[in-house]
């Protein structure tokens, strides 16, 4: 095996030790246990972040006109009509 090639294979094992020692560690001081909540209690406060609010609100307006113009079915985009004709027709047959 060349320099390269060793010197790769020894990093890895290296990475993957250094993570097994953190995983270990983790869920012998309880840390793995308080992820859960801690991860839950993250997204609420990003959800009810109101900037993140903001920027959402038009992206569902614009999805619901699109369902709303489309009777519920989203048109696939920048696909020429007669080629939504065969795949609709192949779908139904």
């Amino acid at each position: 095996m060349n320099n390269r090639g060793m010197m790769t294979s020894l990093l890895t094992i290296g990475a993957a030790g250094a993570a097994i020692y953190g995983i270990t560690k983790g869920v012998q001081n309880g840390t793995f246990q308080k992820l859960p909540q801690q991860m839950t209690s993250a997204m609420q406060n990003v959800m009810n972040n109101q900037t993140v609010q903001q920027f959402a609100e038009p992206i569902q307006d614009m999805m619901n006109m699109n369902n709303q113009n489309s009777g519920g079915q989203a048109q696939p985009q920048g696909i020429p009509t007669s080629i939504q004709q065969v795949v609709g027709n192949s779908e139904q047959g």
